[in-house]
């Protein structure tokens, strides 16, 4: 190449695809990773926002029980992944807005 010269170096055929192949892993691992981190922390608000898949693969979920109204219902608030960073709610009255019922 000459001392004066503007023109990019010029890089391999193997160092290109080496180098996207690098790239797609990266952005795979990520995303990947980012959906996993979203369904382990996605919280279930009411018994309409369990997707079925989790119902037909009778996916265990955790929270506390925060009221049995009579022998056969209760109102579970789902605590994904680590309950000690949820705390839960006090209030008695609205449960139906953010509890499961079973």
């Amino acid at each position: 190449m000459p001392v004066g010269s503007t023109d990019p170096p010029r890089i391999s055929l193997f160092d290109r695809l080496r180098l996207y192949s690098e790239a797609a892993l990266y952005i795979g691992a990520t995303t990947g990773l980012s959906l996993g981190l979203y369904f382990m922390f996605r919280r279930y608000h009411t018994s309409a926002d369990i997707p079925d898949r989790a119902l037909k693969s009778r996916t265990k979920i955790r929270g506390y029980v925060l009221d049995v109204s009579d022998g056969d219902s209760l109102r579970v608030y789902h605590t994904p992944l680590v309950r000690w960073f949820e705390k839960k709610p006090e209030k008695k009255r609205g449960l139906a807005k953010y509890t499961i019922s079973v």
